[in-house]
């Protein structure tokens, strides 16, 4: 495996921008970070799901652009782009030939610092939001996610970024420029890019578009603990949706790479997984089961998640509970081994896209506060041990631990 490897610098008054060449590439993608996330809307029915609003809004338009002549723009150079919000940022995500890398970046320049939020772009994006929000009961197990994240994550970092109706309907014009102009500052973005890159290049270009571009964004704070236990949301579906979550470690706690096999092992990379084959294969209990682990820059957190059929869903929650139990005692030569392997194979072949990679980097920035290249990964995942894994999942998945998880069912009938 070729080395790639990464450079970080500071442009733009505070901008953290993360460059990786890849020889071989012929795209460069883009991954631009800024810190306008769900966890800083305003409460309620002052505005909340102003981020999800302004993910859409900044696509539509820029500088003297209108919405159809920015997306034409964009498509002249072969763009592929979307933009998302989240917790803590709405990213600007975009890949491209490497010679149209300057256009694209002038681009999403103008769309960062000059957006046309406007009543008809406004408009737009509020009835699609709106949309996404009634969609929600049409996907029960969506829904059953964001409950849990509700209920198992600290506010205000526990929103789900769909707002509400009344929150929605409260948003201006006016009022999203203003937040805009307050919230999408240097200090607190970050950029990562990938691909047919030269650094130096590409970091004059940024100090010559974003001169104008200063300041720091406030960053929310935790303002109430979990609020964990369980919740039962009623409807009338023909299954019930499970949901357990166990808070887990964050992206730079030197556990976390052992606790991302062991959720392997359990719940994730296919169908040998514990979870598969003892709930659904052995028993027939449920249609689908797995588990997930979200490794974030301040917490960490381990789902699972079960579909059944109302009558077999304690037997599936018993079930379920039972094997995290059973995963305490730790996995075997032969699973840690299957593991390495699978997760070995999947950062190899992501390191590949162009796309993955500068998502990889921008996320490193963020998460850990360094970058890590391709090979300093897969090294990590090299030199771990099954005495590691089996440590963490000693620690991990306690009897306490297990009994306290946090427990979201969505479905016809309570447990």
């Amino acid at each position: 495996m070729k080395p790639h490897t990464p450079e970080v610098f500071s442009v733009a008054g505070g901008l953290q921008l993360a460059v990786e060449p890849i020889p071989g590439a012929t795209t460069a993608a883009v991954v631009w970070q800024v810190p306008v996330g769900t966890a800083g809307d305003p409460l309620g029915s002052a505005g909340c799901g102003e981020a999800a609003v302004l993910a859409d809004v900044i696509s539509r338009g820029a500088g003297n652009l209108t919405s159809r002549q920015f997306s034409d723009a964009l498509d002249r150079l072969g763009v592929q782009r979307s933009t998302s919000s989240s917790t803590y940022s709405i990213t600007l995500t975009a890949v491209c030939l490497a010679e149209a890398l300057d256009g694209l970046l002038e681009l999403l320049s103008q769309a960062l610092l000059q957006p046309t939020i406007n009543r008809e772009s406004v408009d737009a994006s509020r009835d699609l939001a709106l949309q996404s929000l009634a969609s929600l009961q049409d996907d029960p197990q969506h829904f059953a996610s964001i409950k849990m994240g509700e209920i198992a994550i600290p506010a205000p970092f526990n929103r789900h970024g769909f707002g509400t109706e009344d929150g929605l309907a409260a948003l201006t014009t006016d009022s999203l420029r203003a937040s805009w102009a307050r919230r999408c500052r240097p200090i607190g973005s970050i950029l990562g890019i990938a691909g047919a890159v030269d650094s130096d290049r590409v970091r004059a270009s940024l100090e010559r578009l974003l001169a104008s571009w200063s300041g720091a964004s406030v960053e929310p704070l935790e303002s109430a603990p979990a609020i964990g236990g369980s919740l039962h949301e009623c409807q009338p579906t023909a299954q019930s949706h499970i949901c357990l979550a166990i808070p887990a470690p964050r992206q730079a706690d030197p556990a976390s790479l052992a606790h991302r096999l062991l959720v392997r092992v359990l719940g994730g990379g296919g169908m040998s997984n514990r979870l598969f084959s003892e709930v659904r294969e052995k028993r027939g209990l449920c249609y689908s089961v797995g588990a997930s682990y979200a490794c974030g820059r301040d917490r960490g957190l381990l789902s699972i998640y079960a579909g059944s059929t109302p009558d077999r869903a304690a037997e599936t929650l018993s079930c379920v509970r039972c094997e995290l139990l059973k995963m305490a005692n730790g996995v075997s030569s032969e699973e840690f081994k299957r593991a390495i392997i699978g997760l070995k194979s999947s950062i190899v072949m992501a390191g590949e896209s162009t796309s993955a990679r500068a998502a990889a980097i921008a996320g490193d920035l963020f998460r850990i506060g360094r970058v890590r290249s391709l090979r300093e990964v897969v090294q990590e995942v090299e030199a771990l041990t099954l005495a590691q894994v089996n440590q963490q999942a000693a620690a991990a998945l306690t009897p306490s631990r297990v009994e306290k998880a946090a427990l979201v069912v969505v479905g016809p009938a309570a447990l």
